[in-house]
């Protein structure tokens, strides 16, 4: 990430030697000398104040004014962090309190820290408002949410369950998504929230590995008995639902034991979705002075095998799919096929004239394509704007 960050600032200044380049985020945390010396940067936004971006920007270049903004104090607009104009992402909590040994957010992002739930409730009856079909609650760990101001006086004790039920019960929100719940945090009180089809059946559990032993050494503060009870505990609710995870490779100490006993156990969680990917070491972290580094030709290899489980256990889920009937956020168009993702994040192509980019619409899925789910839009696809 740190690399890619790089490579971007570069590219900017590539492509047009005037262009302000201005960098925040967890590598500017971690190396802000280095960010700030980069070729064409000129400006650096430190990470905790990044809500404040476009006022610092404006503040350090009040020569660059946008047209029609004429003489007087500028306006700064609310700018949602979206993907089109038909999905948003609201972040509900920053920060961690964990000491996980490879992961260096702790010191970038700091402590965890919440926003007041009618804070968060307001904006997403905006961008409801505002036409957005899909709101994404995001955040570092949002299952460690705990409002601060809370009802009654009860500060902290309204958690991610009362926040949902919250936004469900006083917000027309069409579809709420959740990302990334820490697997020791999870709150089963939110299975009961499925009641309604307004919730969508997703949920990103990081396993980080699949044998204990390493999970020891990584301090991550469960088993892998606990994680598949907790899957067991959620499929036997959500029927249809996708869950997806992080597993990392080749964590320093990683014997060929540990690794087969990880690669087993990710493929009988029949995931989703995996995101894997080789360890890297991050300096000031406990993992970086480890013993026992996996070497690199080895960490390839076993990085191939976990690929091959990975795209099996896609290719399983998306099966298991297919006959079904689905809601579809669409998105956009392409060669004249749209492209939508289901509540239970399935890629779904559509060839037929029904949907509408920016709007739900229910569609059978009836085959496996290259990019995704071939589907058919159901009648009375479109839904209200």
């Amino acid at each position: 990430a740190a690399r890619d960050s790089r490579k971007v600032a570069r590219r900017g200044r590539r492509l047009n030697p005037a262009m302000r380049t201005v960098l925040t985020g967890c590598y500017v945390a971690a190396e802000p000398e280095e960010a700030a010396a980069l070729a064409g940067v000129g400006l650096v936004v430190p990470n905790e104040v990044k809500e404040e971006l476009i006022e610092r920007v404006h503040h350090a270049f009040p020569e660059e004014r946008p047209i029609g903004a004429g003489d007087g104090p500028l306006e700064i607009p609310y700018v949602p962090l979206a993907f089109g104009n038909s999905r948003a992402l609201v972040k509900i909590e920053d920060g961690c309190n964990m000491r996980c040994s490879f992961c260096i957010i702790p010191s970038t992002r700091g402590a965890q820290r919440s926003r007041p739930a009618m804070e968060i409730v307001e904006e997403v009856r905006g961008l409801v408002s505002g036409g957005f079909q899909e709101v994404v609650i995001t955040g570092v760990q949002i299952s460690s949410y705990r409002n601060p101001e809370g009802r009654n006086g009860a500060a902290g004790r309204q958690r991610l369950f009362e926040l949902v039920t919250t936004l469900l019960e006083e917000t027309e929100v069409p579809r709420l998504r959740l990302t990334s719940i820490a697997p020791w945090q999870f709150d089963r009180r939110l299975l009961s929230l499925f009641r309604t089809d307004r919730l969508c059946r997703h949920f990103h559990l990081s396993l980080q590995s699949g044998c204990d032993t390493t999970l020891q050494r990584m301090r991550r503060p469960y088993s892998t008995a606990e994680y598949a009870e907790l899957l067991r505990s959620i499929r036997s609710r959500v029927p249809g639902v996708a869950i997806t995870t992080d597993w990392i490779v080749g964590f320093p100490g990683e014997t060929p034991e540990e690794f087969e006993q990880s690669l087993a156990f990710v493929e009988s969680c029949r995931f989703a979705r995996i995101h894997a990917f080789p360890y890297s070491s991050r300096p000031g972290t406990e993992a970086a002075g480890m013993p026992g580094h996996v070497a690199p030709p080895t960490l390839k290899q076993r990085m191939a095998r976990a690929l091959e489980i990975s795209e099996r256990s896609e290719r399983a889920f998306r099966l298991g799919q297919i006959g079904e009937t689905a809601e579809a956020l669409w998105e956009q168009r392409r060669d004249q096929v749209w492209s939508g993702t289901t509540d239970n994040y399935l890629r779904v192509l559509c060839a037929d004239a029904g949907p509408v980019a920016g709007r739900l619409g229910r569609v059978r899925l009836d085959s496996l394509g290259e990019r995704g789910v071939l589907a058919t839009a159901a009648p009375a696809t479109v839904s209200a704007a």
